[in-house]
């Protein structure tokens, strides 16, 4: 029987306390701090690691000892841990796209490339409410060198008003990097709404653009892509709209 006390520090503010419980090499409970207990992980009929993890929980000794460890060890120490490891940091570049399906569902993928440490976490969030029904999440796979990557996917039915966002979380970043997506269209009719938007990026002085060319769509199936059309039309061709 043995156990691993580690942390994972996703920011200055995170830190993810965990230890990782065995007995005859058998993964058989996690004390995690985020979830505020310990999980068992061996299943019926040999249950002795969710029965375990149930009489700890249950025990308000450990569960202050668990928290006294966490506070003393890693996060009083925050300050010391990154002066020694900020500069081996690399941060994540994060993507997020959207794949085609035949399903009415629509598959989201926040991935996180070319980052170390190899601990980062991944949230989902609908409408600023963390979503964790239809997440996948993938190994954090390396890339070959001291870099690694990571892949969560989002199985969703969204609203044609849902603002859908990706969060990533890691020891590199002052703040999460987060990325928006938006249902209000589909496809084909947010290529018409960005490209109408592209033009509105210039300066607000057409003076200062002189030789500059904006091309807008030529039409939009939606409400919203004809307005952008006409926004884009009369701020460069006022003469026209």
């Amino acid at each position: 029987m043995y156990a691993d006390f580690w942390c994972a520090f996703y920011s200055r503010e995170h830190v993810e306390y965990l230890i990782d419980w065995y007995f005859n090499e058998e993964f058989m409970m996690q004390y995690n701090s985020t979830v505020g207990g310990w999980g068992g992980l061996t299943p019926p009929p040999a249950s002795a690691g969710l029965l375990s993890a149930s009489t700890l929980n249950n025990d308000r000794h450990d569960v202050l000892q668990r928290v006294l460890e966490r506070q003393l060890m890693f996060v009083n120490n925050v300050s010391l841990i990154y002066s020694l490891t900020q500069d081996n940091f690399a941060e994540p570049v994060v993507t997020l796209a959207d794949t085609t399906s035949s399903s009415p569902d629509t598959m989201l993928v926040c991935s996180a490339y070319d980052c170390y440490p190899k601990h980062i976490r991944i949230t989902w969030l609908r409408n600023g409410q963390e979503v964790t029904s239809g997440v996948t999440l993938s190994e954090v796979m390396t890339n070959g060198d001291w870099t690694y990557q990571v892949h969560s996917f989002l199985e969703i039915t969204p609203g044609r008003k849902d603002k859908i966002r990706c969060m990533v979380q890691h020891a590199s970043l002052k703040e999460p990097t987060i990325i928006d997506w938006y249902s209000a269209l589909n496809k084909s009719e947010r290529s018409y709404l960005i490209g109408g938007f592209c033009c509105l990026l210039f300066p607000e002085d057409r003076n200062t653009v002189p030789n500059k060319q904006c091309f807008c769509p030529r039409e939009g199936s939606s409400t919203e892509g004809k307005a952008a059309i006409t926004k884009c039309k009369a701020f460069y061709n006022p003469a026209s709209s």
